[in-house]
């Protein structure tokens, strides 16, 4: 199939059974709008140190691109579905570079650096060291959209919350007070 664009993205780190939630970022015109991919019934639980997660962007009409993330360990289980506007000079591109917020950036549907004389550089941009909320800030390229995923947080019990909530792989429970 032509157009057809795919990767296998790893994710390494101490997940303990957490769960994950993923967010699109739009970049428009420097300001960022955020809208979250998973449903709140949808659990997506990372229980290994090592996480894989596909990701494949395919057409969809003459003018968009339908981009579908997949957990292989879960069945291939599709996590979500995400239509964009098709634009010849962007690709799917992994991102390297984690940012100061709880969400780490996984995957971009983005052009790259501009070269002097005409062309763009795409290993660039992903290899700046860049997070990519600062891309437009730094090199002014607008219009990219990029994936995160953020890891649910232990909830802690106070005296509005009648339940303690431990995120973990074993001996996971909930506790009234």
């Amino acid at each position: 199939m032509q157009d057809l664009e795919s990767f296998r993205l790893t994710l390494k780190g101490d997940f303990n059974g957490k769960r994950a939630i993923i967010k699109k970022v739009t970049c428009d015109k420097g300001v960022f709008i955020e809208k979250q991919l998973l449903s709140e019934y949808q659990h997506f639980i990372l229980t290994d140190s090592i996480e894989t997660l596909d990701f494949m962007a395919l057409p969809y009409g003459n003018d968009s691109i339908r981009i579908a993330c997949f957990y292989p360990m879960g069945n291939n289980q599709r996590l979500f579905l995400d239509i964009l506007p098709k634009d010849q000079m962007k690709i799917l591109m992994e991102t390297y570079t984690a940012g100061e917020g709880p969400g780490t950036p996984i995957m971009a549907y983005t052009t790259g650096l501009p070269i002097e004389g005409g062309g763009i550089w795409f290993c660039g941009l992903r290899d700046s060291g860049v997070e990519p909320r600062l891309w437009y800030e730094k090199y002014k390229i607008d219009g990219y959209v990029f994936y995160e995923v953020t890891l649910e947080e232990d909830t802690s019990p106070d005296e509005n919350t009648p339940f303690y909530i431990k995120i973990a792989k074993s001996g996971s429970y909930a506790a009234h007070n």
